[in-house]
């Protein structure tokens, strides 16, 4: 045989290998391929799916509602690289899916890049070891230390009333970092107990770490991009280029967990219980004009952790994974829901007037207190932020891996290897369900009475289910304190219009162009 012979033949032993082991990769994924026939969807490109479509991550959100359009469904299944995926924004199926206790690991490409960047931590981490820790941060996050935090949230609003004040200058003025530092003061302080300087919202030592936990967190922004690459098998040598970028946040936690880490142990901080009762904190004087008040130190979540790490029971990777992510999670969502609710009160002065008048009636003083009671008598401040959460809400995607054969309480049964989205985004601006002002801002949708016909699982800005934010509370209760503050002592105007914003995705809903506001003191 010749040796171009020779040559031929091996090109079609290679042809034809190549050709069998495609038709049996086809043959393993039989079941996918069946499943996929059920819904409606896209296929794509061959090898890319529909990621053609989705040039980056400024343009997820809005290729996402194309797709429920071009395809006339709110649940689809299409295909993202090698990837079948359901996409759906429909709440039955959304509540059979975040209900299923089969159904808790996150959507592996989705998710992995963020893993990476908090190294572990609850939002990203394996079913098994997000439930152990789940278990054990949990009583950080019980009522009543979420209550003992007042004392905090208080003195964030006045600090953050104290900067704002500065602002008011009748001229368009952005905002978005000052909501940063006050919302990541909050959350160290809350989490980690470096406590900030009385009449401010941040100590020196605290915006210089700020400085640099924001200049970097913008590289968060490579997140998407490495789970879009995760689909075609891209994002490792990806992430390998931009390695450096994701340290910050880790050498950040670090750096405040170090001295805790090197206190002594003792019966008071050994202890294996959050103490919930609050009786031994220790007292603070914190005043009000003339009216004091008796604060009190919380235990707190890193105290526990600490606990948890010194008797064996969470690793050192799991503390460093779980602070990063509670940290980092926490200031960035919170401070992104407050620019979006005052940038929906700007936009829309008679909602912000009325606000003003409850809050108004409720603290006639511009220097308070705000209490836990205080919160539930304040029904269209909760109408405001439930609203705003819908339009605009912090975390706008989430999904589920589906590890094994699972069967919904529905009787569909999911194969192994498909993985589901969950447009939160899509779901809460559906004219069937919100009307056919869906994409307005109105916060008569969260009246008691236009909320009694609606899916449990149409509104889900905190997730819901087995999975659900652990933080929910915390964020609201932090938000609504905040918002008060605000709206008490300033009004905001603007002359961006809602139907010009335009979002992306960094994780977390951001704006491609950040809006401007003019704030003005009121004198009431």
């Amino acid at each position: 045989m010749e040796i171009s012979e020779k040559q031929d033949f091996i090109k079609v032993i290679i042809l034809s290998l190549t050709v069998t082991l495609w038709f049996y990769w086809l043959w393993t994924r039989k079941n996918v391929y069946q499943f996929s026939s059920r819904f409606s969807g896209l296929f794509g490109w061959p090898l890319f799916g529909i990621l053609h479509r989705i040039k980056s991550q400024h343009n997820v959100i809005q290729e996402l509602g194309k797709i429920f359009k071009d395809c006339k469904a709110y649940t689809i299944c299409t295909w993202i690289g090698t990837y079948p995926i359901i996409i759906t924004a429909d709440p039955p199926f959304i509540k059979d899916v975040l209900s299923s206790k089969e159904l808790l690991n996150k959507a592996q490409p989705l998710y992995q890049p963020l893993y990476d960047a908090f190294k572990g931590g609850l939002i990203a981490s394996p079913v098994d070891q997000w439930h152990k820790n789940r278990r054990m941060i949990n009583p950080s996050f019980h009522q009543r230390v979420l209550t003992s935090f007042l004392p905090v949230f208080n003195k964030a609003k006045d600090g953050a009333i104290q900067k704002f004040s500065e602002l008011t200058r009748n001229e368009p003025v952005l905002i978005s970092e000052q909501l940063q530092r006050i919302t990541l003061s909050i959350t160290v302080e809350t989490t980690m107990g470096k406590e900030m300087q009385k009449g401010d919202q941040v100590s020196e030592q605290l915006v210089k770490s700020y400085v640099i936990v924001i200049k970097n967190f913008r590289s968060m922004e490579k997140v998407p991009i490495e789970c879009l690459l995760a689909y075609v098998k891209l994002d490792h040598l990806y992430a390998w280029f931009t390695k450096a970028s994701k340290e910050f946040v880790y050498k950040f936690i670090e750096g405040l967990l170090y001295g805790k880490l090197l206190q002594v142990p003792t019966t008071e901080n050994i202890r294996l219980d959050v103490n919930i009762s609050t009786d031994n904190n220790v007292n603070k004087n914190y005043s009000y004009g003339n009216q004091a008040f008796n604060e009190k130190v919380p235990s707190i979540f890193i105290d526990q952790a600490i606990n948890l790490y010194r008797e064996g029971k969470m690793s050192y990777h799991d503390l460093i994974g779980e602070t990063n992510t509670i940290v980092s999670a926490a200031f960035e969502t919170s401070a992104n829901a407050l620019l979006s609710a005052l940038l929906m009160l700007a936009m829309h002065p008679a909602v912000q007037e009325r606000l003003f008048e409850e809050i108004i009636n409720l603290f006639p003083d511009k220097h308070f207190y705000v209490e836990c009671e205080n919160i539930t008598n304040l029904p269209y401040l909760d109408m405001v932020v439930n609203e705003t959460l819908r339009l605009m809400p912090s975390i706008p995607m989430i999904g589920r891996q589906v590890v094994q054969d699972t069967t919904l309480s529905s009787g569909l049964v999911i194969p192994k290897g498909i993985e589901i989205l969950i447009s939160i985004f899509d779901l809460h601006r559906r004219t069937d369900i919100w009307g056919a002002n869906a994409d307005k801002f109105n916060p008569e949708n969260f009246m008691r009475e236009n909320l009694q016909e609606k899916h449990s699982y149409a509104y889900i800005p905190f997730s819901k289910g087995v999975r659900d934010c652990i933080g929910w509370k915390y964020a609201l209760m932090s938000i609504k304190i905040l918002l008060a503050g605000f709206i008490r002592n300033f009004s905001f105007e603007t002359n961006v219009k809602l139907e010009d914003l335009k979002f992306t995705n960094n994780v977390t809903l951001k704006y491609t162009n950040e809006p401007a506001f003019t704030i003005k003191n009121r004198y009431k």
